[in-house]
């Protein structure tokens, strides 16, 4: 009797299937494993650039909106301004008019302030004429 060693050629070929099984499992599992890790890179670079990204944006938000405030303010202010000087404008206007009134408008020509002279004169002649003549 000799002892049963089974079928030699088969079991080489289930355990060389399965080595094959095996092997393809961990160049997958080590390709795999590698992928994930690389990915897990990517992500956490891309997640700190957008959070820093983020993060300026934010802060370029505060600062942006600081100056418009800033400005409304000032906006206020000059709006405030102008108002004065258009107070201001209107009330130097009017009496600019009122100059233009008095003085170029009113100018006589020069014949006429000789005329106005003259009977200045003669008035004064007639009150320095009574003025003498009171007493006689």
């Amino acid at each position: 009797d000799e002892d049963y060693k089974g079928s030699q050629e088969a079991s080489k070929g289930i355990i060389g299937m399965l080595e094959v099984i095996l092997s393809d499992f961990e160049r997958t599992d080590k390709t795999v494993t590698q992928e994930e890790a690389d990915a897990q890179e990517a992500f956490e670079t891309f997640k700190s650039e957008n959070e820093a990204d983020t993060k300026t944006k934010e802060d370029a938000v505060v600062t942006k909106e600081g100056e418009v405030a800033s400005i409304e303010d000032e906006l206020v202010t000059l709006k405030d301004d102008l108002m004065t000087a258009d107070v201001s404008l209107k009330l130097a206007l009017g009496e600019l008019e009122k100059l233009h009134t008095m003085c170029v408008e009113g100018e006589e020509t020069y014949e006429e302030r000789v005329a106005k002279r003259h009977k200045e004169i003669e008035a004064l002649k007639e009150a320095h004429d009574i003025l003498e003549n009171w007493q006689a």
